[in-house]
């Protein structure tokens, strides 16, 4: 993705905590036909074999993105948290309203999972999820023939890790003054994602000792 040198977040550990706060993400690969398919889903941030990190999702097996897989064509996952409108309004200079927004993309290629993988992998990921649930289920509270059964419905991949590029568009080019004022601004919004932008960019002006 384009990103100016002033939004680049080059720092790694990071970007790999980015993609564990914000799994939601927008799997994308190329079609034979030259069309790019694209599928939303978690997909999760895990050791492999090698200790390397890589990335580990599932598609419905109905999803015809599943046949894309394990190919030497790169896929890519695209991995956005908080954003938010910033008004030009805002400064106390004319100047045009842009956006500010946090987002990751990973690219790498992908392996389709055996069933026992598929299987050690989604009792990762139900006991991830559950762990705030008022009454938790589990792989084992489901019981495995059960699971095993549903399995038949899904495709299960991993994706090596061969680029990440992320994007940190928080105001950076304005002065202190400017800067400071977005971040009032936003903090007045009745909205979530601007209250987090607004957190994300005071936490880095104080870390940047500004």
């Amino acid at each position: 993705m384009y990103v100016p040198k002033n939004f680049q977040e080059p720092d790694r550990d990071t970007l790999f905590q980015f993609v564990r706060d914000n799994s939601f993400a927008l799997l994308v690969t190329t079609g034979d036909d030259g069309i790019p398919v694209a599928t939303h889903l978690p997909i999760e941030l895990l050791p492999g074999p090698d200790g390397k990190f890589q990335l580990v999702g599932h598609l419905a097996k109905a999803n015809p993105q599943w046949k894309l897989l394990g190919r030497d064509t790169p896929a890519l996952a695209v991995f956005s948290g908080a954003h938010s409108y910033i008004s030009s309004s805002w400064y106390d200079h004319v100047n045009v309203p842009t956006w500010n927004y946090l987002s990751v993309h990973v690219t790498g290629r992908t392996n389709l999972l055996t069933a026992d993988e598929t299987l050690a992998f989604l009792r990762q990921q139900v006991d991830k999820y559950e762990v705030h649930s008022k009454h938790p289920v589990s792989v084992e509270s489901m019981t495995e023939d059960y699971v095993r059964k549903e399995m038949r419905g899904i495709v299960a991949f991993t994706m090596e890790i061969d680029s990440m590029q992320g994007a940190a568009k928080l105001s950076q080019n304005r002065d202190d003054k400017n800067y400071q004022n977005i971040i009032a601004e936003l903090r007045q919004k009745d909205d979530t994602d601007a209250n987090e932008i607004a957190t994300e960019m005071a936490a880095r002006r104080v870390d940047n000792g500004q």
